[in-house]
């Protein structure tokens, strides 16, 4: 393990989850990793730098929301005139980030900043309007008898919402976005996209029609898809959308970058982290500022969205999906699933259903359903993605992607089967490493972490689901196994699978293939502290192990790692804090690296960066 520590660097933050985070101090490893690119050693550089805190989700406004008119008469109230009283006036000025409405929020539905996700603990449902735990709110000036003034808004039937770019293969993003049509429409989905406005065409797309939870919300959710094709590397673009019903309006222009490839040399860059929802706490400001400063070019989630997208009637996943959209709008992400999408009261199927952009890589899932809708699309096809990989997995529960210098993998260790550990295998026999020389492997759980290694007997049960992350001021909480009849087994044991038991039985499938394959890094989340360990090894008599050096003794350093480096990378949801994570990758031909990190960031910043380094 990698400590950041001096006693005397910590502090204790005040709020109901209270992590202790190091501050004003670095650790920084370099070294040379195994192998070469362009003739060149590899390097390898894990740096740590904390910073002072404060919040970097930024205020969202909604102006084609609404207030409902089934529970306010009358308009929504200036932001800046809430009331004449100055306390309560302040009170409401203090929900936003800079202290005061933005020049143009005027009367607009939002979701303030400071306040988002106020109250909550990891999971919870704690509805109090103006933490935007199920969206956008105003002041309603005229509220009808037995309400109250801060009153929920209803979204526009046909305006663009939660407009996001999902990653589907190098030159492919898919941009995804929901409307409330009261009825599908027969015509399809369209963006206009290309270099400039001036130079944008017409593309049209895909539609489906959420059927499950149009019926359980009563209100229609049409989830539409355009695959935005044929990109050059590393330009911008922009585009606009709207859905195929008559008169339907378009959304704002939004602009994004192309990712790099292998061929065109430029650096391959990715946010990565887990377990975020939507809180004055999240990272999505800092997500937003790094795509548009071009330190990333993409984000990955490795799991646990929203906390949870089912909750509040699925109104919190669409909450989450809006206050993330200036960010995802702008940054292509890649969306890996967590136990809490897997613990959601639809079975994940909210999650498999906003990730079918990654389905659309190639023509033939465009071509099934052009114009159909709804149940037209094939269940197969719709939680078909995988299609733009070598290997098509046909789920979006796993999935593997390559861009730049990079093959990412991503798993679902909720439930990790023989055909998921084939699929794996063929897929990463797939890579060429000649020129994409980095595999990462992702999961929401982590295959090494000191939490679970210490806790080998407690409750399987309890750790993947909710309750044990709601109040862990650090990671998670455990409980011993239980036994009795209603923990009874098959196979004759009388009590319940433990936490050793599962990562013994999901290591005997996956660290055969690490070994394998060469994998460089196992990336995860779930426990909610930030955990690299060193290069680990798999010998098929003794198991996972730290790798040994020629000499005998454990190689307890990242110089030229002798196996797959494990790293637990969380942005914890109760940190009062800013989390950048990036993942750096690059090729330099004639020159050393000069290592110039951005440590600008406001709390906690954790870089990891391969570089080619001269002989």
């Amino acid at each position: 393990l990698v400590f950041i520590s001096h006693p005397s660097h910590f502090r204790t933050l005040t709020h109901q989850q209270q992590p202790v985070i190091a501050r004003d101090t670095m650790i920084s490893l370099q070294s040379l990793r195994r192998g070469s690119l362009c003739g060149l050693s590899l390097g390898f550089l894990l740096a740590v730098a904390p910073a002072p805190a404060s919040a970097s989700v930024y205020d969202v406004l909604m102006p084609e929301y609404a207030p409902n008119p089934n529970t306010c008469k009358g308009p929504c109230r200036n932001w800046n005139a809430i009331s004449d009283d100055p306390k309560v006036q302040g009170k409401f000025d203090a929900m936003w980030l800079n202290g005061k409405p933005p020049s143009d929020a005027q009367n607009s539905c939002a979701m303030p900043a400071t306040t988002a996700g106020e109250f909550e603990c990891d999971g919870c449902t704690v509805d109090v309007v103006t933490n935007s735990f199920a969206g956008p709110w105003c002041y309603c000036d005229q509220p009808i008898d037995g309400q109250n003034h801060t009153q929920y808004c209803v979204p526009s039937a046909t305006h663009p919402e939660q407009i996001n770019l999902q990653v589907a293969s190098e030159d492919i993003v898919v941009v995804s976005f929901v409307t409330h049509d009261v009825e599908p429409s027969s015509q399809s989905p369209v963006a206009m996209f290309g270099p400039s406005e001036s130079e944008a065409t017409e593309v049209t797309g895909v539609s489906h029609l959420y059927k499950k939870l149009s019926q359980a919300e009563n209100m229609t959710y049409i989830l539409h898809f355009v695959k935005l094709a044929g990109l050059t590397p590393s330009i911008d673009y922009v585009y606009k959308v709207r859905s195929g019903s008559p008169n339907a309006p378009w959304s704002n222009w939004f602009k994004f970058r192309s990712l790099s490839t292998a061929e065109n040399g430029a650096p391959t860059r990715l946010g990565i982290y887990g377990d975020m929802g939507h809180s004055r706490y999240n990272a999505m400001g800092n997500l937003l500022e790094d795509c548009l400063a071009g330190r990333i070019e993409a984000i990955v989630h490795m799991g646990d969205h929203a906390y949870d997208l089912g909750n509040a009637g699925d109104k919190r996943g669409d909450a989450y999906m809006n206050s993330f959209q200036p960010a995802l709008s702008t940054c292509p992400w890649i969306p890996i699933i967590g136990n809490h999408e897997h613990n959601d009261g639809d079975s994940y199927q909210r999650y498999l259903n906003m990730t079918w952009g990654e389905t659309l890589g190639e023509d033939e899932v465009h071509s099934t359903a052009t114009s159909a809708l709804g149940d037209l699309l094939t269940k197969a096809t719709l939680f078909g993605p995988g299609f733009h990989s070598k290997v098509p997995s046909n789920t979006s529960r796993y999935f593997s992607l390559e861009f730049g210098l990079v093959h990412i993998a991503g798993l679902d260790l909720n439930d990790l089967d023989d055909g998921q550990l084939a699929w794996l295998d063929a897929d990463l026999s797939s890579v060429n490493r000649t020129r994409t020389p980095w595999v990462i492997v992702s999961s929401h759980f982590p295959l090494h972490h000191e939490q679970t290694a210490n806790h080998p007997d407690a409750s399987l049960a309890y750790f993947i689901g909710e309750e044990a992350e709601k109040y862990a001021t650090s990671g998670h909480e455990f409980i011993p196994a239980r036994c009795g009849k209603e923990f009874a087994r098959p196979g004759g044991s009388m009590c319940e699978e433990t936490v050793g038991e599962m990562f013994a039985k999901v290591g005997q499938g996956l660290e055969p293939l690490l070994k394998k394959h060469g994998v460089d890094i196992y990336d995860a989340g779930h426990n909610h502290d930030y955990n690299p360990n060193w290069p680990i090894c798999y010998d098929e008599n003794t198991g996972a192990h730290l790798c040994k050096k020629t000499d005998g003794s454990e190689q307890k350093d990242f110089n030229r790692p002798l196996g797959t480096v494990h790293i637990c990378e969380v942005y914890e949801p109760g940190w009062e804090s800013d989390v950048r994570i990036i993942v750096i990758l690059l090729c330099e031909q004639k020159r050393e690296k000069k290592c110039s990190h951005h440590f600008g960031c406001r709390a906690m910043a954790v870089y990891l960066e391969w570089s080619a380094r001269a002989p």
